[in-house]
């Protein structure tokens, strides 16, 4: 007898019409997951063993491939997609029609094909009621930690000592070590 993989759907979620969402595997974590709140538009698709946040949205034809996990609010843009095993970060912003193959921190904004980090997703930030002080320690951190100064691994921990008692910043710098 075969373990059961379910799909488990939260609640208030919005699906449209086509949208296909895969159940779990055996050899993943047995169970795909979407969060409370949800908006996945006309022909998305949502691949085996993903866990999905709350009020996420996926514009339409956004597509995740398997094992994907994708922060709260997190909103992919209409035919973008992303590379399994691949981190979408809380708030992230995704541009139509780009591909992930990597992760995108959290508050970040990713364009183009093959996507890259191309700044701060502010227009979400604002629209969530981010105060302008929020957002500008964030800009602040983000600038310091993808400065061409110094080593990667050196800016992380002066960006975590700077930015030890902001928890947004401290999200980013938890993503990033958790790679």
């Amino acid at each position: 007898r075969r373990a059961p993989t379910p799909l488990l759907l939260r609640d208030r979620n919005v699906i449209r019409e086509h949208v296909t969402l895969a159940r779990g595997t055996l050899r993943g974590r047995s169970v795909t997951t979407i969060g409370n709140d949800c908006m996945l538009m006309g022909n998305c698709h949502v691949a085996h063993d993903c866990d999905v946040g709350n009020n996420v949205i996926m514009a339409q034809t956004a597509t995740i491939g398997g094992h994907v996990r994708g922060g709260d609010f997190a909103f992919l843009g209409g035919l973008s997609g992303v590379h399994q095993h691949g981190r979408v970060g809380r708030h992230a912003f995704v541009g139509a029609s780009a591909l992930m193959t990597t992760d995108l921190i959290p508050f970040g904004s990713a364009i183009g094909n093959h996507a890259h980090l191309a700044g701060l997703n502010v227009v979400g930030l604002k629209r969530r009621a981010f105060s302008r002080d929020q957002i500008h320690d964030l800009r602040a951190a983000y600038r310091l930690l993808f400065a061409e100064e110094g080593t990667f691994q050196e800016r992380l921990k002066d960006c975590a000592q700077l930015y030890a008692d902001n928890p947004h910043v401290m999200e980013i710098v938890a993503f990033v070590r958790a790679d």
